[in-house]
């Protein structure tokens, strides 16, 4: 059975793929590499010929939150748990750290002093109404451990995620795939 795309192509997506993500967070390869904890040999040498060992690739995928999406493609594998996962059951609740407070199409968010603090948003009334993304910005203008699971609990990973990536803080990113993994170990 002959394959419909040939490895060299493989290996070079994957690669531009991932220089694309360090572009956009703005690192340099040596950056980049320590971020995903890789040695800068190893990491300038994927990123030039695309070769790169599986665990270290998985180490990279960890770095950028995209290990959710590799771990899906492994489970597409087990055709029976797949189908059985693709059922809803009525007898599992939702795990609510999870699902996000404020849902996607919800654009406005009305401020509640108690909940997000009051020396972020002194110079407002509590009810003021704000744009989502203006909220995100701010918070994370500002952002801390509690801050940080306070936005993830209210928006959600898929919806925080472009704004965590758009500050190009490596400690900011770090600390929010520390919650994330939490929060998918809790699950």
């Amino acid at each position: 059975m002959k394959s419909l795309f040939k490895i060299d192509d493989l290996l070079k997506q994957s690669n531009k793929a991932v220089r694309n993500e360090r572009i956009a967070l703005g690192l340099t390869q040596k950056e980049f590499a320590n971020f995903v904890g890789l040695k800068y040999a190893t990491y300038r040498y994927f990123e030039q010929e695309g070769k790169i060992s599986l665990e270290n690739f998985l180490s990279i995928l960890n770095a950028i939150n995209k290990s959710i999406e590799y771990k899906k493609f492994l489970d597409g594998f087990e055709y029976e748990s797949a189908r059985e996962r693709a059922k809803p059951d009525i007898n599992t609740p939702q795990d609510n750290m999870t699902k996000p407070i404020v849902p996607p199409s919800q654009k406005q968010i009305t401020l509640d002093k108690q909940i997000f603090g009051n020396e972020l948003f002194y110079s407002v009334e509590n009810g003021h109404v704000y744009e989502v993304s203006t909220f995100i910005t701010i918070m994370l203008g500002h952002y801390s451990d509690e801050r940080l699971v306070l936005l993830l609990r209210y928006f959600g990973v898929d919806r925080l995620k472009p704004y965590i990536l758009k500050e190009k803080n490596i400690d900011l990113l770090q600390k929010f795939n520390k919650h994330i993994t939490y929060l998918k170990k809790r699950v």
